[in-house]
């Protein structure tokens, strides 16, 4: 299976294919933390907030929810810019092994979470299996909002722009 295909599977799932694994993950990164002085302080460790186990085939897994930037700044104007943004992991795993990483973002104070544009500028053309991928997660652990109002809301347009 090429990447391509096991995304194409992914993105094109529905939500009862999931069976939901809440903490502990098992899937940890350690990551250092440092003081307001920029020297080094300790060790932490951090997982995923949830993982999923694909029913009709249990070698696709997926895990969310792994900080990558707790502030993450969106441009000025974007509808969204004002309120707290941070970027998470999305990640998909073939037989236990890391196949694809994906950045998703959470906006409006973590109420929707939006796929990763390459280009903030408007109209933001986001690819179709990417915004299904991440319409995927945001109904298996994402808020209880309406994904396609916040998509629209936030400047972007479904494309069929090749992806990854």
């Amino acid at each position: 299976m090429n990447l391509r295909d096991l995304l194409g599977l992914v993105a094109g799932s529905s939500v009862e294919d999931w069976t939901i694994l809440f903490r502990p993950t098992f899937r940890h990164r350690v990551v250092a933390t440092t003081k307001a002085d920029g020297s080094p302080d300790r060790l932490q460790s951090d997982e995923h907030l949830v993982a999923f186990s694909y029913r009709p085939n249990i070698a696709v897994t997926m895990a969310y929810g792994l900080v990558e930037q707790g502030a993450y700044t969106l441009p000025p104007s974007n509808p969204f810019a004002q309120e707290n943004a941070r970027t998470r992991h999305l990640d998909i795993f073939l037989e236990g092994r890391l196949a694809h990483r994906e950045t998703v973002v959470a906006v409006d104070r973590q109420r929707c979470l939006l796929p990763m544009p390459r280009d903030w500028n408007p109209p933001i053309a986001i690819p179709v299996m990417q915004y299904s991928l991440v319409r995927l997660v945001h109904d298996l652990a994402g808020p209880p909002t309406d994904y396609d109002e916040y998509f629209a809301n936030a400047g972007m347009k479904r494309s069929d722009t090749p992806w990854p």
